[in-house]
């Protein structure tokens, strides 16, 4: 088994109040050919290719001014043949992992090339310099080593390249007092028989959304979701929402919900514009029972970010998106407490947090 060296390193970068659902909803954009206005800052990175002297790799992110990226975290572990390549803010818990492969000698090209993540197998792109995968550390995984194989042919063999990586465990917020969700925490509204049907099309429509199985639409470019970066819900905490029934004209309280929050909530004044993390293409575009008006992006492989309580819709289903296009703006619709965006990345049922995908170096 080949030992994997790690380098901490700089990421030195040049350059839901309720609306309707379903048949009767108002789909889709408010603007179907929205102007595209890009993040404030795009900083690129560019860096050679193994085995192809002059040859380089570029990667853009685009970022608020107001927030500083910092250290990464490299892996590497190679054999004569290829060279495997790991980023990530933190191999830890609830992190994402993008992994390059890359041939040693030119024009010694792999082929078959097929990676597994703890025995489970990771789609893997073919791109202009070599391949290229992602996934999702689960934040509930248990922290140790954990095996990547990397599995390919070469001149008529077939081979393999195997390490671990140690996952570090991150211990995530508990909340103290229980989460008042407005009218969502009265058992009686959202139990309502008239919403019966509403929140079951809703469902329906998020299903439909996140099944949905495509090739790799990420190009060069990650982009933060906001122009400014304040957070206000942190990823994975665990809350208990309050619920309560009305009996006699008070509040009887009832065993509150549980739930780890998937994502992060980012402060914004209604309307403030609202980025696409990645390219890809949009799988919904709806007013929601809980998530309030909602964007899910599918970025391919089965990997999606997406977007709730937004005040407005500035895409449509079907349209293709680019890492920093505007899809909406920040709002206060359906289950919330205040005005925020709620976003969320996952990567084949894997929630990330999706800060964790402003440190990868991603690169076609």
């Amino acid at each position: 088994m080949a030992q994997p060296y790690l380098i901490t390193t700089f990421i030195f970068m040049t350059l839901f109040f309720f609306t309707e659902c379903g048949s009767a909803a108002k789909k889709g954009a408010s603007h179907s050919n929205y102007s595209t206005v890009s993040q404030n800052i795009d900083v690129i990175k560019k860096y050679p290719v193994a085995g192809n002297s002059g040859v380089t790799k570029t990667s853009i992110l685009k970022k608020p001014r107001d927030l500083k990226i910092g250290k990464s975290q490299v892996i590497v572990f190679q054999n004569d043949d290829i060279k495997a390549t790991l980023y990530a803010k933190i191999f830890g818990q609830g992190n994402a992992v993008y992994c390059e492969i890359e041939n040693k000698v030119k024009g010694s090209d792999p082929a078959d090339v097929s990676v597994y993540y703890n025995k489970v197998n990771v789609p893997v792109t073919k791109t202009s310099w070599g391949y290229r995968c992602l996934w999702g550390i689960n934040p509930e995984e248990k922290p140790g080593y954990v095996p990547v194989t990397v599995h390919y042919s070469i001149n008529g063999g077939k081979n393999s390249l195997a390490s671990e990586i140690k996952i570090r465990d991150i211990k995530y917020p508990v909340s103290k007092t229980m989460l008042d969700v407005g009218k969502f925490s009265n058992k009686d509204y959202y139990s309502d028989p008239k919403f019966r049907n509403l929140i079951a099309e809703c469902a329906a429509l998020r299903k439909k959304a996140f099944s949905i199985i495509s090739d790799d639409k990420i190009e060069s470019t990650i982009s933060h979701p906001r122009n400014f970066h304040k957070i206000t819900g942190d990823y994975w905490r665990k809350r208990i929402y309050l619920n309560y029934k009305i009996k006699n004209n008070k509040r009887v309280k009832v065993k509150g919900r549980r739930s780890f929050h998937r994502g992060l909530d980012f402060k914004g004044d209604i309307g403030a514009p609202v980025y696409a993390m990645a390219d890809g293409v949009v799988v919904l575009s709806h007013s929601m029972f809980w998530e309030g008006k909602m964007v899910v992006i599918d970025h391919g492989n089965q990997v999606f970010s997406y977007y709730q309580h937004m005040d407005s819709l500035k895409v449509n289903e079907g349209q293709k998106v680019r890492a920093g296009d505007i899809i909406g703006g920040v709002g206060a619709t359906g289950m919330v407490t205040g005005p925020h965006l709620h976003i969320a990345f996952s990567i084949r049922g894997v929630h990330v947090n999706p800060l964790s995908i402003l440190y990868l170096p991603v690169s076609r």
